[in-house]
């Protein structure tokens, strides 16, 4: 993609040929296994899902995103599968409560948040799948979102979940 890959780590939407038709990535010489995980971790900070995790969340998720078909090639530099998607949500949600929050700023930019802590009333509005706009390389997922996801058999794999801190009102 050259120059225009900041476009998914930012949520920006990619326009009709930006995307790689034949778009792919390659398994790490590091990791020698050849087991595909429905979250395939990567050094970019994207968000690539098997088609199990982005069909549950296409199927509850009323925000933007786009969903962008990737294949994945071996360790040998072979086709292994066609099954995954990067998920690109587009723009960023204000659902951060930046008083309750801890967040570390340099020149009037955030540098680091340690702590998370939404606004009740920013995210009654916020879809299923967003990012958070003072953290737009992290990704918030909805309850619903997980209920899907709960009801897929096999359980999916390599997810990890952070609960954030949601203030009564």
């Amino acid at each position: 993609m050259g120059l225009k890959s900041w476009k998914l780590g930012d949520g920006v939407e990619l326009h009709a040929g930006e995307y790689p038709q034949d778009a792919k990535i390659f398994m790490s010489d590091e990791e020698p296994g050849i087991e595909f995980p429905d979250l395939v971790p990567n050094t970019v900070r994207l968000l690539i899902v098997s088609k199990r995790l982005k069909n549950g969340m296409e199927e509850v998720n009323r925000g933007p995103v786009q969903y962008l078909p990737l294949s994945i090639y071996n360790h040998k530099k072979r086709l292994a599968s066609t099954d995954y998607f990067v998920v690109n949500p587009l723009g960023t949600v204000d659902v951060l409560d930046t008083s309750a929050s801890k967040i570390e700023y340099l020149d009037g930019k955030v540098v680091e948040i340690t702590k998370y802590v939404l606004d009740p009333k920013k995210i009654a509005q916020a879809p299923d799948l967003f990012r958070i706009k003072e953290a737009p390389e992290s990704y918030v997922v909805s309850e619903r979102v997980l209920d899907a996801w709960r009801k897929i058999t096999p359980k999916p794999t390599n997810i990890t979940f952070f609960i954030l801190d949601v203030p009564a009102t």
